[in-house]
């Protein structure tokens, strides 16, 4: 529905009831009285005298000021804005002569799409660098409509990638279009690569994906999740798992997208994000790198789900271990001390503690590592395929909510183990199957 304007005074005035809306508890506003209360006492009768009752026209001027406060309030808050989305649902009363007045909620600019015109017209709203006399939400509606044309332009971008890769079908000519853009865009090969596989994925298996990111809707960043998580799909199953999501995908957040696109695909087509998962873990490994700052950093990666969150609630047990030693510093800052202390067999608790120097060992009493799994009886019973919740990380597949303390086993008709390489000690690495 086109976004339409509301009156000046939306009768809110003539409606004490709107004054309940303060999200204050009862117990809140209560407080709020008493320490109005405490405060000094109030004038007496005749220092009233020197101030004359208000005019109908001042007290309809301080109840629009009062409504036009609220409603720039409610315009803030309203949620995500552009083209569809609810923060631009809405034209809020008051006028602009700003050079961005077109970019205040709900207004022409605030809901077109990503495109060259828009980029003209937001680069026209600034003098220079500078924003005088721009309201806040215009000022947020420039930023929005910068972030749409971001997205017109990166769509563009891969647009182009995929037609230069459909020129050059074969596997040798692929790798040559690669180093092509490598060199012309001064990337690496891999971030090259990476760009052509997001571009021909979006272009044959995710055309509401390509379709949002050309308007703006979802940026690049959002886009490439998507892509990444139906890799291994077919283009109907991709559009399945894509429509799981997608009327939602510009109001969450890239955590909330990547779990939100993980079970889609489960719900698509499980038995593929399985084979995901397992492919996966064929690759886990511990990576360490230079930090921009001079510092390093260690990760592991691929690792099994229920084990990570035991390892980290075992990293959470130790630091609290010393900080209840008296170790200076937040909990980020003790989480890594544990981290490597647990890796390192070493104990960083204060001598002056009274602690026994050597490795940490479990937290007092023991400590057994507590994982919460919620999976649907369909699934548990084996009636279907369903995804399960596996606290603190997100959806799991059904194989792994059925037993998520299984490790990796052999099928006679698994594609990836296969039945000549199941002898002792022979583990073959698998070749990712194209969708």
């Amino acid at each position: 529905m086109p976004p339409e304007p509301v009156p000046a005074d939306p009768g809110w005035d003539d409606d004490p009831a709107w004054l309940d809306r303060d999200p204050a508890t009862p117990e809140e506003r209560a407080a709020s009285l008493d320490r109005l209360c405490q405060q000094d006492e109030p004038p007496a009768e005749e220092d009233y005298e020197d101030y004359a009752p208000l005019t109908a026209e001042e007290l309809a001027e301080v109840r629009r000021a009062a409504a036009d406060d609220l409603l720039a309030v409610t315009a803030a808050t309203a949620g995500r804005r552009g083209p569809g989305q609810p923060g631009s649902a809405r034209v809020f009363p008051g006028q602009s002569s700003s050079r961005a007045a077109g970019f205040g909620p709900g207004m022409a600019l605030d809901v077109l799409p990503g495109c060259a015109q828009l980029a003209v017209a937001a680069d026209a709203a600034a003098d220079g660098d500078g924003f005088g006399g721009v309201s806040e939400a215009e000022l947020v509606g420039l930023v929005c409509a910068w972030d749409r044309v971001e997205a017109h332009a990166a769509a563009r971008k891969l647009a182009a990638i995929a037609e230069l890769a459909r020129r050059n079908p074969g596997p040798e000519d692929a790798e040559f279009t690669g180093d092509e853009i490598a060199n012309a865009l001064g990337e690496s090969r891999a971030r090259a690569y990476d760009l052509m596989s997001t571009a021909g994925h979006l272009d044959t298996h995710l055309p509401g994906t390509k379709a949002a990111l050309r308007d703006g809707t979802i940026s690049l960043g959002k886009a490439r999740i998507i892509a990444a998580a139906t890799a291994l799909l077919d283009p109907a199953e991709a559009a399945a798992a894509e429509a799981g999501v997608l009327d939602r995908a510009a109001r969450l957040t890239p955590g909330g997208l990547r779990a939100a696109i993980a079970r889609a695909v489960m719900e698509a087509a499980p038995g593929k994000a399985r084979e995901r998962r397992e492919i996966a873990a064929w690759f886990a490994r511990v990576e360490r790198w230079a930090e921009d700052t001079g510092n390093a950093a260690l990760m592991g990666r691929e690792l099994p789900p229920d084990e990570v969150l035991a390892a980290d609630q075992r990293i959470t047990a130790w630091a609290q271990e010393l900080k209840k030693a008296g170790l200076d510093g937040g909990m980020d800052e003790l989480r890594a001390r544990a981290y490597l202390d647990l890796l390192l067999g070493k104990d960083s608790r204060p001598r002056s503690s009274g602690s026994q120097p050597g490795a940490p060992g479990p937290a007092p009493g023991g400590f057994a590592g507590r994982v919460t799994l919620t999976a649907p009886l369909a699934t548990l019973a084996r009636l279907a395929d369903r995804p399960g919740e596996l606290a603190g990380l997100g959806p799991v597949d059904p194989w792994l909510a059925r037993e998520p303390g299984r490790r990796r086993r052999a099928e006679p008709q698994d594609d990836v183990v296969r039945d000549g390489d199941r002898r002792a000690g022979a583990r073959r690495r698998p070749r990712l199957r194209a969708a």
